[in-house]
């Protein structure tokens, strides 16, 4: 299908073009190409988006050998991809986040071709791919939800359907990694019918850990196949199908660092990345995806169909005896297993002629549902080991109406202007059951039904009281966006935006669940936010260079924070006090503040040297009067308030800046190239709830990751051979920091524990990678 670009400014494109013609012979080759996205769902130039996105082609993926969706975080600052261990995954934008297993709705949306995906869907192998946009600030009006913080497209590569061609990449790393990658497109009927396979292996040792207890490396082993069919028998009509399946194993144990307070167990330094652990944390995760658009011109208007339909079963195990301090014999992990089925479906009517207004009008519909499953093994006093199983089900479906329209009043002013009126129905449900016993110390055997007795007389336990169990909410959301071309080189805009979260229930599987509802504290309500963001977009040295920067404010009413590690007095108001843990933590609705500075741009300084990169500076924290609930409780009081204004909202760093550069030297037909990647995050703050206790770090310090490739390749691209180090400095510096469990603190008999669980950066890897392009 064509790309429809307004009359105007097709004319200013190609004068620009003319321009380029007109200069001299050594120069013509120094333009930048024009980034076409689909952010608004129609392809426009990256210039003309009255927003800040950033685009990482599929050539860059390449380039840099990013195998996987983590390594994003490097080609663009202020976007965070954690993966905190082998189960979890989150993605964070201006700062903007939310904790995973709070059940809350993202920060950051994730998109397949359009089609709304989980994080630890989304963070498996990128291959064979055309771009990733990155969408920053609220989105909503276009996007399948009202994310606050942004959202990230994955674009795969369609078939070619003029003629054969591919690839094939090869990759050997010494973190015991290696990586392979096949792509190849085939045109069944040349210009109509055409099939692109595509298929991609990786293997490494993940963090570099070793469990001294069991002798097991840390591994992960991923592979991945995709095929695409796309169909355009005439101008007026395309069809382009996509299905991709996913599996990947992670073998992780938990890196530790401290001093045994019994003396028996050694010494550990978090930089010689070792375990203790009886078992190790793994996770095993399965995905089938289907993506489906389709489009057809009729009438002056475009229809457009985008469906997906995905599953997915994650398999988990966590160790919560880190250190290994339970008796031997005894069972203290806990497994899950989580069931995945999403299907939605997008119609969208929009005009196509090159006319002053442009409009879009469409229907959105989400049906996602989750089912866990899990077992835990617990450890009583005196060494009874005991198990307990659970059912999590939680079902979401939105419907949203919504329009986006641009107003060209002239050569010089656009007015953007989008609403999203959206449905959330939710039903979540969890329930927690007596297992059974494991083993019992010997003097309890001769009554080990009265034990258990006693043990399932407390179940089962609910998590979500019945009266809470279903929820439903209606909001309008949307954007105002007022651009003006100061040339054809230079823009500005001003936009204001609106995003929304939903309301929800935690989820507290405790036996005290009644006295925590009592207090009110386990609903929170819906977030709002609004945002307003001046921006510009530049081309300049005649089409040399571009740079782009926004400044943005962002309001929040009801941020959703989450606090774990609380303790309610069941007995509050009398005179004694009956301290109890509250399982799975609250999520907590407070005023917060988002503002900020963004700029990216390309310069091509010569012929044969490239210079990119990306500056963010976001400051995104508490209001003043902002409460957290807490274990610091005034007199009367079953949970505890916390003033917690001026704290950030999230662990993300105020300050990253990514850079890249690539030289080259041409001799023959081939060429020699050297490219330098740099990432630099300034410090930030551990909010987790351990952060500052006994040797549990405050502050993250700042940290500098440098990746440096070189090597050769054919000047027309057939094939290149390269050699790389990822983290060439090898720092070490803490991500992720908690304090001791609670096996730990009672073993060693010290209020802190003995040893904190830690998360560092990635070691140096130094590798070699081979391409061919055919």
């Amino acid at each position: 299908m064509k790309s429809r670009i307004p009359l105007f400014r097709r004319s200013a494109i190609a004068a620009a073009i003319g321009m380029t013609v007109a200069l001299p012979a050594y120069t013509q080759g120094l333009v930048l190409e024009e980034i076409v996205v689909t952010a608004q769902k129609r392809e426009t130039s990256l210039q003309d988006i009255s927003a800040t996105v950033n685009v990482v082609s599929g050539q860059a993926i390449d380039d840099f050998n990013a195998f996987n969706f983590a390594d994003l975080e490097q080609l663009t600052a202020g976007l965070s991809l954690n993966v905190q261990n082998a189960r979890t995954a989150n993605v964070s934008l201006r700062g903007i986040s939310n904790d995973p297993e709070s059940g809350s709705e993202a920060g950051v949306d994730l998109y397949y071709n359009d089609v709304i995906t989980r994080p630890d869907t989304a963070f498996s192998l990128l291959y064979d791919l055309e771009r990733v946009e990155v969408l920053r600030g609220p989105q909503g009006a276009l996007q399948g939800r009202t994310s606050p913080g942004g959202a990230i497209i994955i674009k795969t590569k369609k078939p070619n359907l003029e003629e054969f061609d591919g690839s094939i990449v090869g990759s050997v790393s010494d973190n015991d990694g290696g990586n392979g990658q096949l792509a190849m497109s085939v045109p069944l009927l040349e210009g109509v019918l055409g099939v692109r396979l595509a298929a991609a292996y990786d293997q490494n040792d993940v963090n570099g850990a070793h469990n001294l207890n069991t002798g097991l490396e840390s591994t992960e082993e991923a592979k991945s196949g995709r095929i695409a069919i796309l169909f355009e028998p005439n101008d007026v009509f395309s069809a382009h199908l996509m299905h991709q399946y996913f599996e990947r194993f992670t073998d992780d144990p938990k890196i530790l660092d401290g001093t045994d307070a019994l003396g028996v167990r050694p010494t550990l330094n978090a930089s010689d990345r070792q375990s203790l652990s009886p078992t190790n944390d793994f996770a095993e995760i399965r995905y089938n995806l289907t993506t489906l658009e389709m489009g057809l011109e009729a009438a002056g208007h475009r229809f457009d169909l985008v469906a997906g339909y995905q599953t997915s079963d994650k398999l988990s195990q966590t160790e919560n005896d880190r250190a290994g301090y339970s008796a031997p014999g005894l069972v203290t992990n806990q497994s899950s297993l989580t069931l995945l089925e999403s299907n939605s479906v997008e119609l969208r009517m929009s005009s196509i002629d090159d006319s002053s207004w442009e409009y879009m009008f469409g229907l959105y519909y989400l049906d996602q549902d989750t089912a866990t499953e899990f077992v835990s093994a617990s450890v009583a006093a005196p060494s009874i080991n005991f198990v307990t199983s659970g059912d999590i089900p939680v079902e979401t479906e939105n419907l949203a109406l919504f329009t986006f329209h641009n107003f060209h009043f002239n050569d010089r002013w656009t007015l953007d202007v989008g609403a999203r009126v959206q449905k959330r129905n939710s039903f979540r449900k969890a329930t927690v059951n007596f297992g059974g016993l494991l083993s019992l110390p010997p003097f309890l055997e001769g009554i080990r039904g009265i034990v258990e007795g006693a043990f399932a007389g407390r179940f089962p336990l609910e998590g979500v009281q019945a009266e809470d169990e279903r929820g439903s909410a209606t909001n309008v959301t949307g954007l105002i966006a007022l651009n003006y071309e100061f040339n054809d080189d230079v823009s500005g805009y001003a936009s204001i935006s609106r995003a929304n979260r939903a309301d929800g229930v935690s989820i507290s599987p405790g036996p005290n669940i009644a006295a925590v509802g009592a207090t009110g504290q386990l609903l929170y309500d819906e977030e709002d936010s609004t945002a307003f963001e001046l921006g510009f977009k530049s081309r300049l040295l005649d089409g040399r260079a571009t740079l782009n920067g926004a400044v943005f404010y962002q309001q929040f009413d009801g941020y959703l924070g989450r606090v774990t590690g609380l303790q309610i007095d069941e007995t509050a108001g009398t005179t004694t006090e009956t301290l109890s843990n509250i399982a799975g933590g609250l999520v907590f609705n407070g005023d917060a503040t988002v503002y900020g500075l963004e700029l990216d741009g390309q310069l091509l300084i010569s012929e044969n040297w490239m210079l990119g990169g990306s500056f963010s500076y976001s400051q995104a924290e508490w209001d003043d009067g902002a409460l957290a609930p807490c274990n610091d409780r005034a007199a009367g009081e079953a949970i505890g308030s916390c003033d917690i204004g001026g704290i950030p909202i999230s662990s993300e760093p105020e300050l990253a800046l990514s850079l890249n550069s690539e030289y080259t030297v041409p001799f023959g037909a081939n060429e020699w190239f050297v490219r330098g990647l740099l990432k630099h995050n300034g410090d930030r703050q551990n909010l987790t709830g351990s952060a500052g206790l006994g040797n549990v770090t405050n502050e993250f310090d700042a940290y500098t990751v440098f990746n440096l490739y070189t090597g050769v390749r054919a000047a027309e691209g057939q094939w290149e051979v390269s050699v790389w180090a990822k983290n060439l400095t090898d720092d070490d510096t803490i991500l992720i920091q908690e304090g001791a469990d609670a096996t730990d603190i009672a073993a060693s008999g010290t209020e802190f524990g003995s040893y904190t669980r830690v998360q560092l950066v990635k070691e140096r890897t130094i590798g070699l990678t081979g391409r061919f392009n055919f």
